[in-house]
């Protein structure tokens, strides 16, 4: 790890974790107030720390460990407590050490890149404060390609650090399987070599101005790659124009770009209504784009494991069997198991309780990020079926599913996964040592327990009525606004919100229509009796103290947090659930996907079933990552999604404003949430000045209509503090279309 003045790394005990902590504030002796530590036994994982940490120096002191502790280190201390600061445990405990080695040769590469990455960020910077500097004396450089014209299919010329400017095509990070694109920056695919780079958006140049400025260098080079990359890109970017230009030579380029210096003519674009690759690039450019998902590395760490684990090939033998192994961690489990839903095959509790939400992470273009076999990360080949969200680790395929004909697999355009494959025709060259499941969409349901059971919902709703609602930590009256939005036909909708700026937006434009109860803690049973029945339950308490974000967080338990309050959601649902009668009782519950799993599972306990996790990316421009624990009857991977959008998309029209980004991060109720990258920047482009997200945009990203917020003069924090809080329109839009089928609905609006 990097080290930093006044900071030290440490290792905490018992979680296997390492931090960066401040001297100063964040680190003490271990014999300060050391008795009171040892003796607060209020909290069960800091009684496992402190035990794990008695074991150490009863190695290191000898004797039999008895408590008090305190007491035992008296007793067994030669000198007074302050000599324990003194032991070093160095070499580290073999377990300590084992932990770092892997985190050593883990973070190698990573350190490497970071370094890079602080480089070039630093350089980048500079650039950008060199290019205010020169549009503020009038110097505008025309041969530069600006933002709005930096889109995918374009042929242009850009420039690394410590090379020449070399002709590419601007790639979309969806098309090249790569992540998004770092901040200000875009994929591109160099000609001539064909490998991909991310540019920063100002280091682009107009491709005929970019022929004129390099034309000395072409005429004197001897690279061949260069050559032949130079005399490509013009032959995609003439052929645009309507020229044969089968047979040119790099003079043919060179003649026509010098004869045509003056021209005003552009470069025909690509078709802007057409997603595909063969109509959004040149023809060369979208082969090599086909060939990316044939140079796949296997994955060294999985490979490894399948090849050494004795129980995978007691059970290929037939000594055991398959079901009794678990796929994650490839050994027959001890104690209680879950079936994998996918694949003959289970997952052991622990591998379940630590991976089965990953299993079914879905990304931003519709596909899982995890191994569906094993919920590993890395590349992934993806499966091809539209509505399919599966993807596989290469060390699973090759070893697993199709180890004879893993390469030809690789070359299959397009691809149609083992359990798709299984649902149409059976693939002729099938050859897997661990078999799909016939029957795995009903063992996934069972699994998550999230799925009411839609024909006997259909029965029970034979007679469409209107809905009737209850919301718990309202909000915006975002519930409110979707069920208006799919045109459902609303009762009455019963409301608990405290925030006194949320209740006047609400009031502003919803007023009767919503029925305020106050508190939630204030909602009695004799309250519930009184609005019963109600039809659909839903809320998210406030996630501040159950959020990893928040170092100072103080979980679900402390009466003191606001977490304790998702026990009042609890109890309102067993209520409800009383005094409903024959009314059927749909229910919503949603909280922060970045809390600890202790957190996660109590939840769990308290509902009955997993959560499933939905990212607003699949929905809106901005990534906001949420659980869903609910009784809808949905199929997550298959929500209706909009057209992609990205954050461009909503930017306030006529104003020269450019998105340097394609989805914004999180969006909370500070301030700095807006800003991007890792050195928090503006990620918008006025006028080529940096600028923030404008309300009036960032309600939109949110779903809401334009000046939703815009009440009573409330100030731009606190606006955005109230859209921090609330939930994604489009998620919720796309979650509760499930409900049209069984309440009275305007088909008109809904169409």
């Amino acid at each position: 790890m990097l080290s930093e003045a006044g900071k030290s790394w440490v290792y905490w005990i018992g979680e296997a974790r390492i931090s960066l902590l401040n001297e100063k504030t964040q680190i003490e002796p271990f014999s300060c107030n050391l008795k009171s530590r040892l003796a607060h036994n209020s909290n069960e994982a800091r009684m496992r720390v402190i035990d794990a940490t008695m074991q150490m120096l009863r190695k290191l002191l000898g004797g039999t460990l008895t408590k008090p502790y305190f007491t035992w280190i008296e007793r067994n201390l030669p000198f007074t407590i302050e000599t324990l600061d003194e032991i070093r445990f160095y070499p580290y405990p073999d377990k300590i050490q084992r932990r770092l080695n892997r985190l050593r040769k883990k973070n190698a590469k990573v350190t490497e890149k970071f370094l890079l990455d602080q480089k070039r960020e630093s350089q980048e910077k500079r650039l950008a404060e060199k290019a205010k500097d020169s549009l503020q004396r009038g110097n505008v450089d025309l041969t530069h390609l600006p933002l709005k014209e930096q889109n995918p299919g374009i042929i242009t010329w850009a420039k690394i650090a410590g090379h020449n400017w070399w002709p590419a095509m601007i790639i979309d990070y969806r098309d090249c399987c790569m992540r998004e694109p770092s901040f200000g920056c875009q994929w591109i695919m160099w000609y001539g070599d064909y490998q991909l780079s991310e540019v920063h958006h100002q280091l682009f140049l107009r491709f005929d101005k970019g022929m004129e400025k390099m034309c000395n260098y072409i005429n004197n080079t001897k690279k061949h790659a260069y050559l032949v990359g130079v005399l490509q890109a013009s032959k995609d970017y003439c052929s645009r124009l309507g020229f044969k230009t089968e047979d040119w030579t790099v003079n043919d380029a060179l003649r026509y770009f010098a004869r045509n210096k003056d021209s005003k003519e552009s470069c025909a674009q690509r078709r802007e209504d057409s997603v595909k690759i063969y109509d959004k690039y040149s023809a060369c450019i979208a082969k090599k784009l086909n060939e990316l998902k044939n140079n796949t590395n296997v994955d060294d760490d999985r490979t490894n494991d399948i090849k050494n684990s004795d129980d995978l090939r007691s059970a290929m033998n037939g000594n055991i069997a398959f079901e009794s192994l678990c796929l994650k961690c490839l050994r027959v489990a001890e104690g209680k198991t879950e079936i994998h839903p996918f694949f003959e095959g289970s997952l052991c509790k622990e591998c379940s309780d630590r991976y089965k939400p990953c299993m079914f992470l879905f990304g931003n273009d519709d596909k899982c990020f995890y191994c569906t076999v094993c919920a590993a990360t890395g590349m992934m080949i993806i499966c091809d079926k539209e509505d399919c969200p599966r993807v596989y680790c290469t060390a699973c395929m090759k070893h697993l599913l199709c180890p004879t004909t893993y390469e030809q697999v690789l070359q299959e355009d397009p691809w149609e996964c083992f359990l798709c494959a299984t649902n149409n025709k059976p693939r002729p060259s099938f050859d897997s040592i661990i078999k799909p499941r016939a029957n795995w969409k009903d063992k996934m349901i069972n699994m998550f327990r999230t799925k009411s059971n839609p024909q006997q919902l259909v029965k029970r709703y034979q007679e469409k009525k209107k809905i009737r609602v209850l919301s718990l930590f309202d909000g915006l009256g975002t519930g409110l606004l979707v069920l208006l939005k799919l045109g459902l036909a609303v009762d009455t909708y019963y409301a608990s919100e405290i925030d006194p700026d949320a209740l006047m937006v609400t009031t502003a434009h919803f007023g009767d229509r919503i029925v305020h109860l106050g508190d939630v803690q204030d909602i009695t049973k004799e309250k519930i009796q009184e609005i019963a029945p109600i039809d659909l339950l839903i809320g998210g308490s406030p996630c501040n103290d159950l959020s990893l974000a928040n170092p100072a967080r103080l979980g679900l338990y402390d009466p003191k947090g606001t977490g304790i309050l998702f026990f009042e959601y609890c109890r309102i649902k067993d209520l409800l659930k009383e005094v409903n009668n024959e009314c059927h009782l749909f229910w919503l519950f949603e909280n922060v996907a970045s809390m600890p799993t202790e957190y996660r599972l109590e939840i769990n306990r308290h509902l009955g079933q997993e959560p499933d996790t939905i990212d607003s990316a699949d929905f809106s421009p901005q990534h906001r990552l949420r659980l869903y624990w609910h009784n809808l009857p949905i199929e997550i991977h298959s929500l209706s999604t909009q057209r992609e959008q990205d954050v461009q998309d909503i930017l306030t029209p006529h104003c020269q404003r450019y998105s340097l980004v394609k989805k914004i991060r999180t969006v909370t109720t500070k301030v700095n949430s807006l800003k991007q990258g890792k050195l928090a920047l503006k990620p918008i482009l006025m006028k080529d000045e940096s600028d923030s997200l404008w309300i009036t945009e960032l309600e939109e990203i949110f779903g809401f209509p334009r000046h939703y917020t815009d009440v009573k003069n409330l100030s731009a924090t606190k606006r955005q503090g109230l859209i921090g809080k609330s939930w994604s329109v489009q998620t919720l839009t796309a979650i509760f279309r499930s409900l049209c089928p069984f309440f009275e609905c305007n088909t008109i609006e809904t169409n």
